[in-house]
């Protein structure tokens, strides 16, 4: 961390190395969980069958898929879909049965852990069910989306069905580090009662949860970002739409330690800090994840000759959220900090963080890092309720983030998706329904992609087929997407935004959204397969950002 808090970067070193003992741990686990097991070789050809099992045509072959579309070249196995894969003829043969724990010849089993009430009850008080929904609306969208990409994707005699649960865990308790017990029970379950193949939580879920998963050999889409090494350490059992934290700690050092740096901070409230220029300083959750990634973070300033002038750690608990906060903003403040930058921003957090700073009249620029994947922590909504819940409306036009601004609704692909799975009506659909697209149409890409010998290893071996992933077009709601040999995930660019309190979400229609600066230009990740059109940051200055 920041060469000016030697007791943090003695804590932080030491929680990174606790995390690497909790992987070894988990990796040794896993080990013995599947000495006895049938193994595939990772990095096998994701289309490459056994003995026995029917491959399928090659991406582009002519002829007419499962759904009835026109396979061609160029054409996509979801015409409507920016992100999904090239299309293939339908396909006909032996799929060999139950190739992995989860799989039968008919059925892939997707697993959903369903909130407690009391968890829900703490959650719904920072955050109201209208903005994030509930479990009824939570499987009801998903069962949708299933029910669409059934019809289309190739899945080589499967259909995929959708298994929520009850469990002993509370990811609340879990995000604080604690309930491991619980996490390991719940993945007991999944993988030996339920039999699941794939879990898909969400919010519901966990890093410890995850991890518990993994180790019953479970692969698991999360919502949760962690380090590139996190995902290549748990491959071939984690997975995520990302950007992961080390390509945006990468596209943060670019944008504010090269492109924004030596520059004013014009986006401040306060008219002094618009005059100084940009002090960058750093606050996170004071858990292994989050250090690890705001490790990277300012790595990456530093690279650039900006390091932040000091970092930040806190508990997340919110019992205690209100005074770490506080202690957590005056600090900032008594360096000069004229940017906070929030890295691994939950939709909570800030609601304390805005409050503190608008208690001490101390308004500088922010920077929101989404801990969630697809940018998803800085939905319209949530920026919304973090603006009304902490009071600090004087701190709104200072909010920038980097991610894709909204497209219209109508536009939306996630929108269609759900009709098509929903009788054509968005009745019951999640308020938070982008956490679930974006992962769910990533999981049946894999699926399409690991053609029809399933397995963990083969989903993971999808990850670098370019003839079946092919780079999704320009101008999709999720960004950009790319694949290839190393990717750890699909996430390929992004837009440098900032929160606007008049304009017009497209997300909802209501007053309040992020807008795209410099007329909506797409920056490339440097860590990522290259991006189609991708442009670079330009060197100190200012973006041009609509107020």
């Amino acid at each position: 961390m920041s060469g000016h808090d030697p007791e943090r970067r003695r804590r932080a070193h030491g929680a990174v190395v606790r995390r690497h003992l909790v992987t070894l741990g988990l990796v040794a686990g896993l080990a013995a969980l599947l000495l006895f097991s049938p193994k595939i070789a990772a990095g096998a050809s994701s289309q490459a069958a056994r003995p026995g099992i029917t491959p399928p045509a090659g991406p582009g072959t002519p002829g007419t898929t499962v759904a009835g579309v026109a396979c061609a070249p160029g054409v996509r196995q979801v015409p409507w879909s920016a992100y999904a894969p090239a299309c293939i003829p339908a396909w006909h043969g032996h799929n060999g049965g139950a190739t992995a724990n989860g799989v039968t010849a008919t059925t892939i089993t997707l697993v959903y852990r369903l909130a407690a009430t009391n968890e829900l009850q703490e959650l719904y008080a920072l955050i109201p069910p209208t903005t994030v929904g509930t479990n009824d609306e939570a499987v009801h969208t998903m069962q949708a989306y299933v029910n669409t990409f059934n019809r289309y994707f190739e899945l080589y005699g499967r259909k995929v069905v959708l298994r929520p649960y009850n469990g002993q865990g509370n990811f609340i308790t879990e995000d604080t580090g604690s309930g491991l017990a619980q996490a390991q029970a719940d993945a007991l379950t999944v993988s030996s009662t339920i039999h699941g193949f794939a879990d898909m939580s969400l919010v519901d879920s966990s890093v410890v949860y995850t991890a518990a998963l993994e180790a019953r050999g479970v692969a698991s889409f999360g919502l949760y970002l962690q380090d590139a090494s996190w995902y290549r350490q748990a491959a071939p059992y984690q997975y995520t739409t990302g950007p992961n934290c080390t390509k945006g700690a990468g596209a943060l050092g670019t944008v504010l330690g090269t492109g924004m740096s030596d520059q004013p901070a014009a986006f401040a409230g306060d008219s002094a800090l618009r005059a100084t220029d940009r002090v960058y300083g750093v606050v996170y959750p004071d858990n292994s994840t989050a250090t690890a990634c705001a490790q990277q973070l300012e790595t990456a300033l530093a690279a650039a000759h900006h390091a932040s002038v000091v970092d930040v750690g806190f508990t997340f608990d919110p019992a205690s959220l209100v005074q770490s906060s506080a202690d957590a903003v005056a600090q900032l403040r008594s360096h000069g900090v004229t940017t906070i930058i929030c890295s691994s921003c939950d939709p909570i957090t800030p609601v304390f963080l805005l409050q503190a700073a608008h208690a001490e009249g101390y308004h500088p620029e922010w920077v929101f890092q989404s801990y969630f994947a697809g940018n998803s922590v800085n939905q319209d909504s949530f920026v919304r309720n973090e603006l009304a819940k902490s009071g600090a409306s004087d701190e709104a036009s200072g909010i920038l983030a980097i991610g894709t601004a909204s497209v219209p609704r109508v536009d939306q692909e996630a929108i269609r998706a759900y009709e098509l799975g929903n009788g054509g009506s968005t009745s019951g659909i999640l308020p938070s329904y982008p956490f679930v697209y974006g992962s769910m149409l990533y999981f049946f890409d894999l699926l399409q992609a690991a053609g029809p010998d399933l397995s963990a290893q083969g989903l993971h071996a999808a990850l670098a087929d370019t003839a079946a992933l092919v780079p999704s077009k320009p101008g999709g709601q999720l960004g950009g997407w790319a694949f290839g040999p190393g990717t750890v995930d699909p996430a390929s660019d992004y837009q440098i935004l900032r929160w606007s309190p008049t304009a017009t979400s497209a997300q909802d229609g209501q007053q309040g959204a992020f807008v795209a600066c410099d007329g909506g230009k797409v920056f490339g990740f440097a860590s990522a397969v290259p991006s189609p059109g991708a442009g670079r940051v330009p060197v100190h200055s200012q973006p041009a950002c609509p107020s």
